[in-house]
């Protein structure tokens, strides 16, 4: 079970206190050493507290430039002492404060003067790079997914729920046809995405629980560990998103990478079918995108050339409006 990290700080704390009042050597054991110990604990833990929220690079450059700091104050001093200036050699005096201002000064400068050494922006644009990506099982059955991994369009670590195998398995042994051939494409692909992820940040499997509590606990798991989510779910899509987390959606991927038809293009295609309007004829090029001809009914079942001439894309695909280009040929000869 995991825990919030509150118990063992408390735990830690009452530790603390207990050794306050029953460790010391020589001493009776009082309340007052107690609450000296309680108090000692709840600073260190407001410092564990404070000191989590800091940058782990800044950290460390505020801590080695202080180290140093402290250092080159003890040279200093004992430059002091052996150069025979007059220094007690025993007691506090006011030269104690040097190593302290230089650990002070040492530390500030190393912190604001480090960035210039680029190690801090290397280090978060590496972190932002690895953000881990969840996909669901309505992207394994898309099957996209592969495709955008091994083109190198997105990039892992990749999370996979540990029952998508058995939830696959399930769907092969159904009696319906088309579920059967939904599981054969999921297992294609998470054979494909297996070999794939070698080369683009690894693959892991994480249990989210029962079945009936997975689609929550996923949603959970986004937003408590900053991943990012890839499906074609719209359901878990809509509230990821409602929730603030990143969402890869592959029903707009898809739209978005098909090859774009621009005005004045040149297309060769067959017309399958008549157009709403008369005389057009309607023919599909191998991404789905519908064109329409103008003045083209009679060839229907041929392939002829045309010219784009507008173009519309929505939600729902991209259509193509378009004339035959003997037509556009011989009214240009008439002209």
């Amino acid at each position: 079970m995991k825990t919030s990290g509150w118990e063992v700080r408390v735990l830690f704390i009452l530790v603390l206190g207990l050794l306050g009042t029953f460790a010391f050597d020589g001493l009776e054991p009082s309340p007052w050493y107690g609450l000296t110990g309680l108090g000692i604990g709840i600073i260190a833990v407001i410092l564990q507290i404070t000191f989590v929220k800091i940058p782990a690079d800044e950290i460390v450059y505020t801590t080695v430039g202080a180290i140093v700091g402290l250092i080159a104050g003890i040279l200093v001093i004992l430059a002091l002492r052996m150069g025979h200036l007059a220094v007690p050699e025993s007691g506090v005096t006011p030269l104690i404060m040097i190593p302290f201002a230089f650990s002070y000064v040492f530390g500030h400068v190393a912190f604001t003067k480090g960035k210039k050494l680029g190690l801090m922006q290397t280090a978060r644009e590496d972190e932002s790079a690895a953000t881990p990506l969840l996909i669901d099982l309505s992207a394994i059955i898309d099957g996209r997914v592969a495709d955008l991994i091994l083109s190198g369009l997105i990039r892992g670590p990749f999370i996979l729920p540990a029952s998508i195998k058995n939830q696959l398995e399930a769907m092969s042994d159904s009696t319906d046809i088309i579920e059967r051939g939904r599981a054969r494409r999921g297992m294609e692909t998470l054979e494909r995405l297996e070999e794939a992820a070698g080369n683009s940040g690894g693959l892991e499997y994480k249990d989210f629980g029962k079945h009936e509590r997975e689609r929550f606990r996923m949603l959970e798991y986004l937003k408590k560990e900053n991943v990012s989510l890839l499906s074609s779910e719209k359901d878990i899509i809509d509230i990821a998103i409602k929730e603030g987390n990143h969402v890869i959606n592959l029903e707009e991927v898809g739209p978005a990478a098909r090859p774009v038809t621009l005005p004045g293009e040149v297309l060769s295609i067959r017309l399958v079918r008549k157009g709403r309007n008369p005389k057009q004829a309607v023919g599909f090029m191998d991404d789905g995108t519908m064109i329409v001809v103008e003045g083209a009914e009679d060839t229907i079942g041929t392939i002829v050339e045309v010219q784009a001439h507008t173009t519309f894309r929505s939600s729902g695909g991209t259509m193509v409006f378009a004339r035959l280009c003997k037509d556009i040929t011989e009214n240009g000869t008439d002209d």
